[in-house]
């Protein structure tokens, strides 16, 4: 085991919960630590349900294609811990990590404090001794509360789509969750927001009016107007001057409108001056792990064999669902294989509502280091609100559920999705590096 991996899970021993969302323990942390969260670059804080890690994606991709220097905070990692900070762009070293870790812990001296709060101050440390053009930060699970929140200045802030999820930390109704999320709003000279729901929108234009907050809003300031999939490129408006961009590399509907929103980010930003031709360049670069990725060159596609294509999404709520659903309604004729895996606290029903009828095998995993959903619980519940015609399997890991499949059917396409956690195993089975 690697040092890190040692101090991280001394640090996860700290507070009796995983999560437990307030700024005192932190901000007592961080006056120890002579406030480094108060000496960042101009930060871009992200906030929002889905599409957080893709918009941050593409905005790091455009800064550093541009010649920016970037640092980049994001969550939750998928192989190693280290994927959560960068130091303008290259992943933070072990050496340096296990510094600002053992200089947070020391200074913490046993307080109760989360894992996520006493790794973003070492984050912050790190942000704030190096010196960068910029700070892409995105938030953990929340807003208002959220350890990154804790910030007094930043250029704008983001929201992506905001939708039901983490129910039991955020609310039970959306506009619950909506006034939590858009808790970032503060300190902040403008905001973009992304396409919402209409009682997020509502709220988004009542916060930024009471707080006399610059609102650049997604089908009113900016929009995607057309999509050309022949010609590979999608046109947008931004505050009525129109802009024709390549399709991103990143696949699915929802990509380009993550794009979108990190580009209307970029055009509403005057400090930075960033040519068309090098958003362009970016958009068809930018790779993010675990979003409708094809596992085609990696060890399980060995297992495998050629007959099967591997995909692998981290999607693990209803929005995410309808998105996974209108992706695999698009793999016609081709037999479709669903491997799941859920933690505890998700819904597997509600998520596997759209996409149950259009698959031919349903295998379930556990998720390794995380409380989850017991695969036979999903298996009897699936069984009793579906009654399916096709054969339901529970496995130990990603392997064997490859197997299992090799034998049940000849050829088609498999869907790995259900948890950033399970995608994460998935990765490292596969021998995929993250750099």
């Amino acid at each position: 085991m690697e040092k890190s991996e040692k101090i991280l899970r001394r640090l996860e021993m700290l507070h009796p919960k995983k999560i437990d969302l307030s700024l005192n323990r932190l901000r007592v942390l961080l006056t120890k630590l002579e406030n480094p969260h108060l000496k960042l670059p101009p930060t871009i804080h992200i906030a929002g349900t889905n599409g957080k890690g893709s918009v941050t994606s593409f905005l790091r991709n455009i800064f550093e294609n541009a010649k920016f220097k970037v640092h980049c905070y994001t969550s939750p990692h998928l192989i190693r811990f280290n994927e959560r900070i960068r130091i303008n762009s290259k992943l933070i070293s072990n050496g340096y990590l296990n510094e600002l870790l053992e200089e947070c812990e020391f200074h913490n001296n046993g307080e109760e404090i989360t894992f996520f709060e006493i790794t973003t101050a070492a984050a912050f440390l790190a942000f704030s001794r190096i010196k960068s053009d910029l700070l892409i930060l995105e938030t953990g699970l929340g807003g208002r509360f959220d350890a990154t929140n804790i910030i007094n200045e930043k250029l704008c802030s983001v929201i992506t789509p905001i939708s039901m999820d983490h129910m039991n930390f955020l609310g039970s109704k959306l506009e619950l969750i909506a006034k939590e999320k858009l808790g970032i709003l503060n300190n902040c000279k403008k905001i973009i927001l992304s396409k919402q729901k209409t009682s997020v929108r509502k709220i988004a234009r009542n916060i930024t009016k009471k707080k006399k907050i610059k609102l650049f809003e997604e089908g009113i300031n900016w929009k995607v107007i057309n999509t050309n999939v022949s010609e590979r490129n999608f046109l947008m408006s931004y505050e009525n001057k129109e802009f024709k961009f390549q399709l991103p590399s990143l696949m699915g509907d929802h990509q380009i409108e993550n794009a979108s929103t990190a580009i209307a980010t970029i055009l509403s930003l005057n400090e930075f001056n960033i040519s068309n031709k090098t958003i362009n360049q970016s958009l068809i670069k930018t790779v993010w792990p675990a979003r409708m990725q094809n596992l085609k060159k990696g060890k399980l596609s060995k297992i495998i064999g050629e007959e099967f294509d591997i995909w692998l999404d981290g999607g693990h709520n209803l929005d995410a669902s309808n998105i996974i659903a209108k992706t695999i309604s698009q793999w016609k004729e081709k037999k479709i294989v669903l491997i799941i895996g859920m933690i505890y606290g998700k819904d597997p029903i509600n998520f596997l509502k759209k996409i149950i009828s259009k698959i031919s095998l349903l295998i379930i995993l556990p998720i390794d280091n995380h409380q989850y959903v017991m695969p036979y619980k999903i298996k009897n519940d699936v069984k009793e609100r579906f009654r399916p015609r096709f054969d339901i399997e529970c496995c130990l890991n990603i392997e064997e559920a490859l197997k299992i499949t090799k034998n049940k059917i000849i050829s088609g396409k498999i869907l790995v999705c259900g948890s950033l956690y399970l995608a994460g195993e998935v990765l490292k089975a596969d021998g995929y590096k993250i750099k």
